[in-house]
């Protein structure tokens, strides 16, 4: 009892960090129909920033993450300006094949200034865990999942509530209109990309605090997309649930299923593909994702 207790708690926390990641994909295609795939590499250079301060600068780490939160939100706006200003509208997949250069860019952008080592992030709460009775919980994993649960709160509150928020749904819902009445959709898709970026830059820290900082960190941004795909792409609520879905199934899979054997067959280990195969059998069901909704156009 002890151990599923554990395996759950842990696949809890990875999936507050898939959830956040979706929540960026959610976030920019909502507002703009871009589907981002680059979100991975803006997680991995927010990670590395914060890495930058806390562990080579000796920042104290509330001050490193707070710098690393600001320039993904720094970093997400200028890819806005410089890459999609002029591409929001244009055909699905010239922005994808934009999205994936960008990847690239940022990768080898990333290995020029930091190097392809693998890196330590000096936080409060590595190695650092809470007993209770005979079951362990990594400090690290609980301060993932409490400001998850924070952050997922204000996003909900900040487009239900908030005028810029409602000006960013109504922008997403139709931007001709919205521009007819007042709003500057330019600005609320910068704003979009920004958020996108920040998220995304929490949950580079996250993973890299459960981890390490690398450039391969970047690959869990696929996973993160199986997640907002699983929720649907226009769902924030979609995109926590998928998220956590994805985050326990894993968990389950890695203890469970890797390493056994049917006969002959061996199955290794297949905790990479569970995401796509819970994903695939959804989708299978509800071609939109658990949250999503089909669109119904009047001729």
């Amino acid at each position: 009892m002890e151990k599923i207790i554990e395996i759950l708690f842990n696949g809890l926390s990875m999936g507050a960090i898939y959830a956040l990641m979706a929540l960026g994909f959610v976030l920019i295609f909502k507002s703009t129909g871009v589907i981002n795939f680059a979100q991975g590499e803006l997680a991995m250079v927010g990670a590395f920033i914060c890495y930058s301060f806390a562990t080579m600068m000796n920042v104290p780490y509330v001050y490193s993450f707070i710098i690393a939160l600001i320039g993904g939100l720094i970093l997400g706006a200028v890819v806005y300006q410089v890459f999609f200003r002029t591409m929001v509208g244009e055909p699905l997949f010239s922005t994808i094949m934009v999205t994936v250069g960008l990847a690239s860019i940022l990768t080898c952008l990333a290995g020029l200034i930091w190097g392809h080592d693998v890196y330590a992030l000096n936080s409060p709460f590595t190695d650092k865990v809470i007993q209770l009775d005979k079951i362990t919980f990594a400090q690290g994993s609980i301060s993932t999942i409490i400001v998850s649960v924070v952050l997922f709160v204000i996003v909900i509150l900040f487009f239900n509530r908030s005028l810029l928020g409602i000006s960013m749904r109504g922008s997403a819902e139709d931007p001709d209109t919205a521009g007819l009445m007042g709003i500057n959709v330019k600005k609320i898709h910068m704003v979009a990309w920004a958020l996108g970026g920040l998220v995304a830059a929490v949950a580079g820290m996250f993973l890299a605090e459960q981890s390490f900082v690398r450039l391969a960190m970047s690959h869990v941004g696929l996973k993160a997309m199986a997640a907002a795909i699983l929720g649907g792409m226009e769902s924030i609520s979609g995109a926590i649930v998928g998220g956590i879905i994805i985050g326990v199934v894993e968990g389950l899979a890695a203890n469970y299923l890797s390493g056994m054997s049917l006969g002959n067959f061996h199955m290794g280990d297949i905790k990479d593909v569970a995401a796509f195969v819970i994903m695939i059998i959804v989708l299978m069901i509800r071609p939109h994702g658990i949250f999503g909704k089909e669109k119904v156009e009047r001729v």
